[in-house]
């Protein structure tokens, strides 16, 4: 068992490193416009929502992307990647131009459809503009990373990420304040900064793909790598993960809805704990990542019992490392709200919240990486019907009764955003158990 914690770390801590850096980039955008007021801080919060929706919905295609070149690799048929990468990256990147020109277009109209305040409709299509001038290179990026991730190499995704949240921490300040000459641009500067760092990241994993010794070994870019006969099973890995974004994504927007029908401080207190969560959730979401590459390679090597350990495995890391989380959250949620505001209403409405989300967080473990081995198996279709049913069919109802019905204001709309997360990883260590995963094909 130790030496697989030891395999399993070496792959995760790449991965964890990088969804870390990703998240801190909405953490830092969270922390320095939430100098600018309870508005901007719940105009972040709505508009980030809306442009995940489309943007996090087609780049969930990586993991087909991951998924394709895991089982690829361990068969040892390296040459077939591009064709994979590339099947991901011409679809992807089509139904994202049309997806980016209505964000473009009508950023107000998607304001309205789930804020009623005038301010944050204001911003927060100021914030989407800016947003989805960066969705492209956005979705190059993960189609790219997710390559690189199922060969085994997250290091590259890990220094990329790295320097990309680097780079919008000092855009950031650039553009949100105005400093050194720049005009200052509020929260469209965040939104900026953010599509900025964006292209650069790019164009950095871009050009690692094209060294000449990577794109030899895995046949990238070629004209010949577009497979059409790739394009059915892509898509029946490929459309689960995308559909399942989709629906968290819609079930967060209508969370936030209902807290916006609470107050406007309800908003801005849920954004900034769901940012710090968002954090804690990394090493789940991580070592999940790392479990999907290690389980789609012992599966192609024909090894199903190598790669059931290695799901354990990583569900007993994650867990260790989120309950340290889980930890902070609990003893010391007041400290932790006011890194981000000093608001001392703001900060009281978010303690008894981020306390309520740290009970939670060894929970939360076992079902990211048990989402991550059984998408590694190729079963995205029942995470993602798990996910769907759990997350925005059953909690939206729950928040509301709890929220709005029952009287509980925010507290109580928070209980129905933690009974998903509970039976989430209940559904999923049931198929994990019982399911006959490791005999699906490829």
């Amino acid at each position: 068992m130790r030496r697989l914690l030891v395999i399993i770390t070496g792959v995760a801590a790449p991965v964890v490193l990088a969804q870390v850096s990703q998240t801190l980039m909405g953490l830092v955008d969270t922390m320095m416009v939430g100098q600018l007021g309870e508005a901007s801080l719940a105009a972040v919060a709505v508009s980030t929502l809306l442009f995940s929706a489309v943007a996090m919905s087609i780049k969930s295609v990586d993991v087909a992307v991951q998924t394709f070149t895991a089982r690829r690799v361990g068969q040892r048929r390296d040459s077939e990647v591009g064709a994979v990468l590339a099947t991901a990256v011409y679809s992807s990147l089509a139904v994202g131009l049309v997806l980016m020109m209505a964000g473009l277009l009508w950023p107000d109209f998607l304001m309205r459809l789930v804020s009623q305040d005038d301010s944050v409709r204001r911003l927060g299509a100021d914030y989407l503009v800016y947003r989805y001038l960066g969705i492209l290179p956005l979705i190059l990026f993960f189609q790219i990373k997710g390559m690189f991730d199922g060969i085994g190499w997250t290091r590259i995704g890990m220094i990329v990420g790295v320097g990309m949240n680097i780079l919008n921490v000092l855009l950031n300040w650039i553009l949100i304040f105005g400093h050194w000459g720049a005009r200052p641009m509020g929260v469209g500067g965040a939104a900026l900064a953010s599509t900025i760092s964006t292209v650069v990241a790019a164009l950095v994993v871009l050009a690692v793909a094209m060294q000449r010794p990577v794109r030899k070994r895995f046949q990238l870019f070629s004209r010949k790598n577009f497979h059409p006969e790739l394009v059915k099973p892509f898509l029946k890995i490929g459309w689960p993960p995308a559909a399942q974004t989709l629906g968290i994504v819609t079930g967060f927007l209508i969370f936030y809805f209902i807290l916006g029908k609470i107050s406007v401080l309800a908003v801005a207190a849920g954004n900034v704990v769901m940012r710090v969560a968002a954090v804690s959730f990394m090493p789940g979401i991580g070592v999940g990542s790392a479990v999907q590459t290690l389980v789609g390679q012992g599966l192609g090597r024909g090894d199903p019992e190598g790669a059931r350990r290695t799901a354990w495995g990583g569900v007993a890391l994650a867990v260790i490392i989120m309950g340290l989380f889980g930890l902070l959250f609990v003893f010391v949620p007041e400290a932790i709200m006011r890194l981000f505001t000093d608001n001392p209403n703001l900060v009281a409405a978010g303690v008894p919240i981020l306390r309520l989300l740290g009970l939670v967080q060894m929970i939360d473990a076992v079902g990211m990486v048990l989402a991550g081995a059984l998408r590694g198996a190729g079963a995205t279709r029942a995470v993602m019907l798990v996910d769907i049913f759990t997350g925005l069919m059953l909690m939206p109802p729950l928040a509301w009764l709890f929220g709005i019905v029952l009287g509980g204001g925010l507290t109580g709309a928070w209980v129905g955003l933690l009974v998903w997360f509970t039976l989430y990883a209940v559904a999923l260590t049931i198929l994990f158990v019982r399911t006959r995963w490791q005999e699906l094909e490829l």
